[in-house]
């Protein structure tokens, strides 16, 4: 019987799942960044500084880097869909007891446990969502499921602001806790039960343990992939200061330059499938040495406000476009049995990439000037974008076959495709 198709080669029912994923992308994501929206009314209720409710955002991004990875090998026998569920489930109930928290260092617990869900999670979205489909459209896989992050900063946080001078910081926490188990509810009843799950993370060959040597690759790549970042959010960070003090133009205006980037974003989120599954080898280092470019353009923005803008906009359509080609080409590099710990690492890359850009770039606006921001960060983006390009090259090379274990294994079919044999 013929199948509906949304997208070139993936199911209805596929297309149903990835929207699950994103969903519960969006909704562990807004719990991520709800405090940056909250910190004012959560730093007076609590009775803590602005500075101790920011330090939440630190905890979390610091925990997710550390536990990703330990805690995806320590479930990496266990049925995937499971472990997902219960992740966002405990990352309700973490949202619950923040909610109900008496003081400070209980809202600190909450998050930290929440964190660690939410790494586990991260570990896990983007391998299955790549389990659920043929290699041609694994691009397109990622990017949908990467809606649900940029849907989180464009709706999510917005709306719980808006909602916290309404009903208090609280409530919104009980809010998203319910949001959490629907998503939870969804997961179950969209996404293939065990015995139906597809091949990838978390079957045999992920418990016949092993080293994999695709990870060595995978490593190489997230490497490269969170010095880009760490470029990115030097200066991203502190954007304020560069539309301001750099570029000349009016405080009233950086909204509008946020709105812009944001809708830049998006609009490379868009192509990003495409692109990644067109180009499968060439994306990721041609995307970064275009984003090194912009960075070095950024150094240019004092010489007029319609460069400036043109710039930003460009470099916001380029973080957009980078981690759904960059988590692809990680997925396309792990074999299918390392695709989980692969996950893992992507998580870790990412986290870290932020934590260390911002706090670099704190360094810097402190001690030499916004005017520093963008050189410094260009030097990163460029050395990231010649890491990435290296590699793609090595990679591409062909090589003769090896003995023993280790070795790719052939991509496997998409589900339409296999007929049983007689």
């Amino acid at each position: 019987m013929a199948q509906t198709t949304t997208l070139p080669g993936m199911t209805g029912r596929t297309w149903t799942a990835l929207l699950t994923l994103a969903g519960a992308a969006f909704a562990t994501v807004t719990i991520e960044l709800l405090p940056a929206g909250l910190l004012p009314v959560m730093a007076d209720d609590l009775g803590v500084s602005r500075g101790s409710v920011g330090l939440l955002v630190t905890a979390w991004a610091l925990t997710v880097a550390t536990l990703s990875l330990p805690l995806e090998r320590l479930t990496r026998r266990l049925p995937r869909r499971e472990v997902m569920v219960g992740a966002v489930l405990v990352s309700a109930a973490a949202s619950l007891l923040a909610a109900l928290a008496p003081g400070y260092g209980v809202v600190v617990v909450a998050r930290i446990v929440a964190a660690a869900a939410h790494g586990l999670l991260w570990s896990l979205l983007v391998p299955y969502a790549a389990s659920l489909v043929d290699e041609r459209h694994l691009g397109r896989a990622v990017s949908v499921v990467l809606v649900g992050p940029t849907a989180a900063g464009i709706v999510g946080v917005p709306l719980g602001t808006a909602a916290a001078e309404l009903v208090g910081w609280r409530a919104v926490l009980v809010g998203a806790a319910l949001v959490l188990g629907v998503a939870a509810t969804a997961l179950v009843r969209v996404l293939p039960r065990p015995t139906d799950a597809p091949a990838g993370p978390g079957g045999p060959e992920a418990a016949s343990g092993g080293r994999d040597r695709s990870l060595v690759a995978v490593a190489v790549t997230a490497t490269f992939g969170a010095l880009l970042l760490v470029g990115h959010f030097q200066v991203f960070t502190y954007v304020g200061p560069l539309v301001t003090r750099v570029a000349g133009m009016d405080s009233a205006a950086l909204g509008g330059v946020l709105a812009l980037f944001g809708a830049t974003g998006a609009l490379g989120l868009a192509v990003a499938g495409p692109l990644s599954d067109r180009f499968p080898r060439a994306a990721l280092p041609v995307t970064a040495v275009v984003f090194a470019a912009t960075v070095a353009a950024l150094t240019t923005v004092d010489e007029g406000t319609v460069q400036a803008l043109v710039v930003i906009g460009v470099w916001g359509a380029l973080i957009g476009l980078f981690p759904p080609v960059f988590q692809a080409t990680i997925m396309r590099t792990a074999s299918p049995a390392a695709r989980g710990a692969a996950g893992a690492v992507v998580v870790t890359a990412l986290n870290l990439g932020i934590a260390v850009g911002a706090a670099s770039g704190a360094w810097v606006l402190e001690n030499v000037g916004a005017e520093a921001l963008a050189p410094t960060a260009a030097l990163m983006v460029a050395a990231a974008a010649l890491g990435l390009t290296v590699s793609a090259g090595r990679a591409a090379r062909p090589r003769g076959p090896r003995r023993g274990g280790g070795g790719r294994r052939p991509s496997p079919q998409p589900a339409a495709d296999r007929r049983p044999r007689r």
